[in-house]
Parts: C-alpha cells; structure tokens; sequence
C-alpha cells in the first residue's frame, strides 16, 4: 500500500476534527495526556491517530501500533473502527486489547520464563475471588484482624518476588507467602486472579530485560483508553516497558470519569504519567454525544468535580420533545417498574425509540432489577436483557460473549444465511477470513478465490438454515460447521488470547449456550440473530458496565440514599460514578427515586435544580 505524506493526510470518514484533535495526532515527539471529557470521541480521536502513523509511514512495517482498553467492548469498537477508517492491510497491525488480555497474553506466551517458585502451571485457571473469599482465607489463616479489602489491594500492588519485600507491618510478607502458596498448592492447576497475572508479567519482565526490549521493537507507539482508571499494578507494566524506551505513549481519558478506585485504579493516573513521561497536554471540548441541553446539565456536574472543567461545545441536535431530564420520584418499588415499563412500552410504540436504545442503569446487583422490571416489562410485550448475567451452562457474560473474535466470525456468517441482504456483514466476514487465512488483500486471484469460497458457504448455510429449524441441535452444528469452515486452528492463530484450549473453548461454548438461548421459542432464523444481538430487547446493566457506551435515552434506577450509601458531595467517586450515569444519554436521561428504597438525595437533587431538573410524580401504568 502507498505511503503518503504527513502533510498529505486528511481524516478519513468524518467531516472535520477540531483543531485540538487534530494536533494531538499530528503530535509524535512527545508523550501525550488527551482529557477528552465524556462524548468527546476518544474512539474516533485514536483511530484517526492510528490511521495518520500506518498511512503516513510513520509507524512502519514491521512495527504495531498497541491500544490498551479496560473494557473488552471499548477495546472491540476501537479496533473496529480502526478498521474502518484504515481498512484492513493497515489494521493488521494495530492490536486493541484489555489491560487484562494483555498481561495474560504475555503469561501465556512467557509464563514458563517466571522465576521458580511463582511459575504458573501451563493450564491455569482464572479465580474470581469476592470479598468474601479474601475475609474467608484470612479467618482459615489466623489474620481475622486484617482486612479483606487489604489483602486485595496488597495482592495487586506488591512485587515479587515477596522474599525481597521491605514492609512496614512484616506480617503481610507470611499473609502475601500463604495466599500465593494456597493458589499454587496444585503445581498442574495453578489459580491466578488477573492482579496476580499482572504481578507475574511484571516479574518475568524484570527479570528477564529481552522480553522489555522485544515488546519495546514492537510497539514504538502506545495507545492508553480510559486512563484515569489505570491501577497502580498496571501504571508499574508501563513504567516497566516504556518509560526508557522510545516508544510514543498516548493516554486518553477524564477524571471525571474515575469510578474505579474502589477496585485498585490510582487516584491522580495522568499526573503521574505526566510527571514520569514528561507528557504534553491536548483538551478535547466537542461533546458529539449530547445536544445542548443535557451538555449543560453535565456541564454543571463536571464543575461540582473539577472547578476548572472546560464546558464542551454540543455537537448533536435535539430529536425529542419534552423534558430530557427529571427525577421520577415514587412512593413503592411496584409502582416504579409497572410506571417506568408503561413509559418505556409508550415510548416504543410511538417510534420515539428502538428497545435497545434505551438503556436501565443501576448502581449494582442489576440481578435485582431484573426480577422486578422484567416482569412489568415484559406485560407491555418489552424484553428486559441483563448483558452482565452469563447464558445458562456458560461461564462468561453475555456483554463479553458479544465481543469475542469468536463470536464476530460466526455471527456474520449467520446472519449472512438468515438475512435476505447484509452488505456490512459480507465485507466484515470476507476482511475477517482473509486474515484468518493469511491472503494478501492486493492480490486479485486471492481475493477471487476467498469470495468464492464465501459464497459456496453461504449458499451451503441458507440451505441449512431453510431445512432445519432453530434448536440446540441445529444452533451447535451451525457454529462447528461455520468454524470447520474458517478453521478453528487458523482462527485461534491469529487471536492471542484464543492460545490456551480452555481460554478457547470458553468464548466458543459461551456463543453456542447464548446462540442455544436466543433460539428458544423461535422459528425463524433471522429471530435468533436479532435476539442473540440484542435487537428489540431494553439493554439492563450497571453504571461501570455501561461506561463507553451510549443509548438514546437512559434510565437510572435508584437516586437514593439506600443505593448511594456511601454518597459524598462534590469531588467523591460516588458523584463520578452519577456524572458516567448522566453523560451515557444522547437524548434523555431519567432517574427514579423511590420512598421504599430509601431517601432523596438532597446535594444531587439540589445541584440539578440549578439547571432546570425537577423532580416530579414518576409515570403511571395507563
């Protein structure tokens, strides 16, 4: 493919970038901090930077570009949209992984390289321990005066080996000794937590500088999303990898937005890096997300958080008539569901709104809600879907399910054999299998052959599709036909977190149970690719699930003292976590306060007033 000149480079795909953006692409002497406040289009803002380095030359062959999300859809979109704007010869080489993917992809490439005694079993599992399970192995270990939430965090931010430990309470070095020796207690089936993965990255990095200068060769530029969120275990791979190195480090993200650290994320991420990468700085002020008046409502959040927050310039238009925000206050739980499912159905019939662009947070448990609102819900003939439960007999998510290569390759195909016309999903599965097969996409006879071969299949799957009806039965063989015909082995290739079988196999089985689901009742195919995405069903999840996502309208459940009983005014991760919920909204954004759950939270309704949200009667079943 050509390379064409710096100055020669435009952005590709959308009108105009504003002049910010634009010069922090251009920008590639120095490390950058972008804040780019919520809507601002950090997805768009990195995927015309990766576009501006691969065309332009300057991240050449050989090279990578790296992108580091925290969540596995953020990371999908961004990688989708770097295909899109740089198409797939370029796109091959720009790798968008979780933080998480990403130092598991390293154990699992190097893991045997770990140092004796913390070198991992080849087939290790993941361990999801809870705070009960911390609290648990201190009781059993005689430390019943320490703290779960300590162990925890100690677990993530203490180095190995823990022999060299200098600590101040010399207590936590027999604590850290235990914890690791009961996780490793089976040398064939080791059980790390995704801390400790981190912990072992680090280690095996340290000790070994050539794994440091390979990935250093590899990646001479560094994308960082969401950055505020970054942990101290993570900040100290970075630090570990590229701060002696040429490398070109791009962090973007916003304080506002920092919901994580009751989970481990540092409290001051971009000053650190700023100090240690001697970061330049870029603002991004567009809000494409919001029009203008739900811009000024959070707007007047963003100033309870940071005095200083520039107010963003509203890219979209009002599409709604009415109120776009206000408080729904009710007198019981009941009555809340029955009249937020009757606005929610009325919505919907009226073509204000697809079901799946309307989005019910909650704070957590979205378990919960779903037992109460799926039932009133589904009386107005509205499906309620919790991406954040696991399909039955699997053992991943379904919003992680939705994201998984796995599930990307299979699903175009299928929808390809139940859909009359799917243009986009032809495209995607003819750039996917060339990669997959390793065929030069300038190269006609390959090409020719790939469309060929695509076509056969989907005659093949159309005719599968026409004799048998949905089922178990037909949904498992559709997924082995389809990966018989793109080749398990080759997919996995090209996939790094597919190396391990059990790794594999648990995004496969997690698509084939969520495929199973999403077939019952139906008898037609097309039904079972629309429920499998989501299609005509209310999206339920909690606020951290929902960051970098956006619907049309959002619905917060639980503006309460009960849900929010650790609430602080102003500069408080309580108040962040409300800013991610509002700033989620493209048009309208509701939040329901009931007596029964608990009392009105008066700093936040005040804050609001001021900007014109009132809290009045919630809707009522007609």
């Amino acid at each position: 493919m050509a390379i064409i000149k710096s100055e020669q480079w435009k952005p590709k795909g959308v009108a105009s970038l504003e002049p910010a953006a634009l010069h922090a692409i251009r920008e590639n002497d120095h490390n950058l901090c972008v804040v780019a406040s919520a809507g601002a289009g950090k997805t768009e803002f990195l995927a015309q930077k990766a576009d501006y380095l691969l065309s332009t030359g300057i991240c050449r062959a050989p090279h990578r570009i790296l992108a580091i999300s925290f969540k596995s859809d953020a990371a999908k979109n961004l990688k989708d949209r770097v295909r899109q704007r740089c198409g797939p010869e370029l796109s091959g080489r720009f790798d968008s992984l979780t933080f998480d993917a990403f130092s598991k992809g390293l154990i699992d490439r190097f893991g045997a390289l770990v140092p004796a005694p913390y070198t991992p079993s080849p087939d290790y599992e993941i361990a999801f321990p809870g705070y009960r399970d911390w609290d648990d192995f201190l009781t059993r270990h005689g430390y019943r005066h320490l703290s779960g939430k300590t162990l925890e965090k100690a677990i993530a931010r203490c180095r190995l080996p823990i022999a060299t430990l200098n600590l101040k309470n010399p207590e936590w070095k027999d604590v850290l000794t235990r914890f690791w020796a009961e996780y490793y207690q089976d040398k064939n089936l080791t059980q790390l937590t995704f801390p400790m993965i981190n912990r072992l990255v680090n280690y095996v990095l340290s000790h070994d500088p050539r794994l440091v200068a390979g990935l250093g060769a590899t990646y001479p530029f560094v994308f960082l999303d969401e950055f505020q969120d970054t942990t101290f275990g993570q900040y100290d791979l970075l630090k570990l990898l590229f701060l002696n190195s040429d490398a070109r480090l791009t962090a973007v993200g916003d304080n506002k937005q920092r919901i994580m650290v009751w989970a481990g994320a540092m409290p001051n991420a971009f000053t650190t890096f700023a100090v240690d990468f001697g970061a330049k700085q870029e603002t991004l002020i567009s809000n494409w997300r919001s029009h203008p008046e739900l811009v000024e409502i959070q707007h007047a959040i963003a100033v309870s958080l940071e005095a200083a927050s520039a107010k963003p310039e509203a890219k979209r238009v009002k599409d709604v008539d009415g109120d776009v925000c206000a408080i729904w206050a009710y007198d019981d739980r009941a009555s809340e569901c029955d009249g937020v499912a009757n606005w929610i159905a009325t919505a919907i019939d009226s073509s204000e709104m697809a079901p799946e662009d309307c989005a019910v947070l909650v704070r957590f448990k979205p378990y919960e809600l779903e037992d109460e609102l799926g039932p009133s819900l589904a009386s107005h003939g509205v499906r309620l879907r919790n991406i954040a439960r696991n399909p039955e007999g699997a053992s991943i998510a379904v919003q992680d399910v939705l994201t998984e290569d796995v599930t990307q390759c299979v699903m175009a195909l299928i929808r390809l054999g139940a859909f009359h016309k799917a243009p986009e999903d032809w495209h995607a599965s003819a750039e996917r299998l060339s990669i997959i097969w390793g065929l030069g996409p300038d190269n006609e006879a390959d090409q020719e052959a790939l469309q060929a071969h695509l076509g056969a299949k989907l005659a093949d799957l159309r005719n599968y599709m026409g004799a048998n009806a949905p089922s178990d039965a037909s949904c498992t063989t559709l997924v082995q036909s389809i990966l018989e015909f793109v080749g398990e082995t080759e997919l996995r290739a090209t996939v790094p977190s597919y190396r391990r079988d059990k790794d594999y196999r648990r995004a496969r089985d997690g698509l084939t149970c969520l495929l199973k689901e999403s077939a019952e009742g139906e008898t037609d195919w097309a039904a079972v690719a629309n429920n499998f995405d989501g299609v005509g069903q209310v999206p339920l999840m909690s606020i951290h699930k929902s960051k970098g996502l956006e619907f049309h309208t959002v619905i917060f459940f639980g503006l309460d003292s009960k849900t929010w009983w650790a609430f602080e005014p102003e500069d408080s991760e309580e108040m962040r976590a409300f800013f991610v919920a509002f700033t989620r909204a493209m048009q309208r954004v509701y939040f329901t306060s009931c007596r029964g759950r608990g009392n009105r939270l008066a700093y936040v309704d005040d804050l609001i007033a001021n900007v014109g949200v009132d809290r009045i009667p919630g809707p009522t079943p007609n």
